[in-house]
């Protein structure tokens, strides 16, 4: 079962899914607060060796299960404080 995080539970470099399924990809946080909404998180991820990233609301993030991670890292690795160290930058470039 996993756990439903509110936004005060949220910090950049944290694991997150988007749902309870076992088969969910698994998200590092690479930045809070978008500068139009203090509720958007900004999601890492990769899909295969390609780095991914996407704004999302907040709402409906969980903490990953152990069985989610093992089987998000099929498909690719998890993104680490390196991938999302100067993330924001990267947007405004």
């Amino acid at each position: 079962m996993t756990t439903l995080l509110t936004l005060k539970d949220l910090y950049v470099g944290q694991l997150i899914v988007r749902n309870d399924d076992v088969d969910a990809q698994v998200y590092t946080i690479g930045a809070i607060g978008h500068p139009d909404t203090r509720f958007a998180i900004y999601l890492v991820w990769f899909e295969g060796s390609r780095k991914c990233g996407s704004w999302i609301d907040f709402g409906g993030s969980y903490l990953p299960t152990l069985k989610q991670i093992e089987r998000s890292l099929m498909g690719g690795r998890l993104a680490s404080s390196k991938d999302i160290t100067g993330v924001l930058s990267e947007l405004a470039a």
